[in-house]
């Protein structure tokens, strides 16, 4: 059974090369992610991820679950990708678009999440005291082609327009939250949140995750922009 790693970008390449991690995750150039986490998935199968000149792109694969940490009913742990954040007040703005065909069900994850220090960040990690999550997902049905925002534990879906420009999430001490725009200027609230319990956590992160209830047929997301306190980090 093979272990998870977490590979730290920044870290000399002797030890990128010895935890198998994907070279172009590090790669300087147009876009990059310096300073986020690789948390690679079962067998390191389910998932990828490229950056390429127009952005950072994460691809499905089948049978790939984003709230799960070991293989069961035939599905296992996805990719992840995370970045820290730091301090109790805090903006994240972001750029994406998608491509997901209908078919299979399959979704892409990707928000905030708050919890353990060392620990994986999936959606099922019971290390985790907060995560508010955003979801693009297809499926068979026409309704299934959806973008819905939330948090857990006991949030209920917020549907959101699939055509949005920017999603924010931000944090004012112990208050959480989600708003978009439509033209990158005026902003609506999506969801406010008071979470003193997760307050203090050790750790909160920006994470990227999926899932594929079977073939993908080449869904991907492309991560265009990622602002922090209006900071580029994608560039």
């Amino acid at each position: 059974m093979r272990k998870y790693f977490l590979l730290l970008a920044g870290i000399a390449a002797a030890a990128v090369l010895t935890a198998g991690c994907n070279p172009a995750l590090f790669r300087k150039g147009a876009f990059a992610i310096d300073d986020w986490q690789t948390w690679i998935s079962w067998n390191d199968a389910y998932g990828s991820h490229e950056v390429l000149p127009d952005g950072l792109y994460y691809r499905l694969a089948e049978r790939q679950d984003d709230t799960r940490d070991e293989p069961s009913d035939g599905y296992a742990p996805g990719l992840i990708l995370s970045r820290e954040i730091s301090g109790m007040k805090w903006r994240v703005d972001l750029e994406a678009d998608f491509k997901i065909p209908p078919g299979h069900m399959k979704r892409f994850s990707y928000g905030i999440w708050l919890g353990g220090d060392s620990a994986r960040p999936s959606i099922g990690s019971a290390s985790a005291s907060l995560k508010l999550l955003a979801q693009r997902q297809n499926g068979p049905r026409p309704q299934d082609d959806s973008l819905t925002v939330f948090y857990l534990p006991g949030g209920k879906p917020y549907p959101l327009p699939a055509k949005l420009k920017v999603l924010r999430f931000e944090r004012d001490n112990n208050f959480f939250t989600v708003s978009y725009a439509m033209n990158r200027k005026k902003f609506v609230q999506a969801l406010r949140l008071d979470a003193t319990a997760a307050a203090d956590a050790p750790s909160q992160k920006f994470f990227i995750a999926g899932f594929s209830g079977g073939d993908p047929q080449g869904a991907y997301a492309r991560f265009k922009s990622l602002k922090i306190n209006g900071s580029e980090i994608l560039r």
